[in-house]
């Protein structure tokens, strides 16, 4: 059985719909950063762009300014670690929290 030409154009468009939504949709990353400590919490630092790391128990064996691979996804509210209140003047700016799922 043979389609005809309409029918591949679709069937590929339909691919490519389905390609591109499933990878603008993600929201993990696979990424170099830089890890920044400061009193006011733990942030991934890319491109210029801070994310405040909400777990930071995956942080533990990583310093101040060292280049780190990390996988993480973003989120709108933490509820963990990272969120403990500290005493602290400072207010670091950030892009949203993160998650770190994986860090190497």
């Amino acid at each position: 059985m043979t389609m005809n030409k309409t029918t591949r154009i679709l069937t590929l468009a339909a691919i490519l719909t389905v390609c591109t939504l499933t990878i603008s949709c993600k929201k993990e990353r696979n990424i170099e950063a830089t890890l920044i400590t400061d009193c006011t919490g733990t942030y991934l630092r890319i491109n210029s762009k801070d994310y405040k790391v909400c777990n930071l128990e995956k942080t533990e064996n990583f310093t101040h300014g060292q280049t780190v691979e990390v996988t993480f996804k973003k989120l709108d509210d933490c509820n963990g670690s990272g969120n403990l209140q500290s005493v602290c003047h400072l207010y670091h700016q950030f892009d949203s929290w993160a998650e770190i799922i994986k860090i190497k």
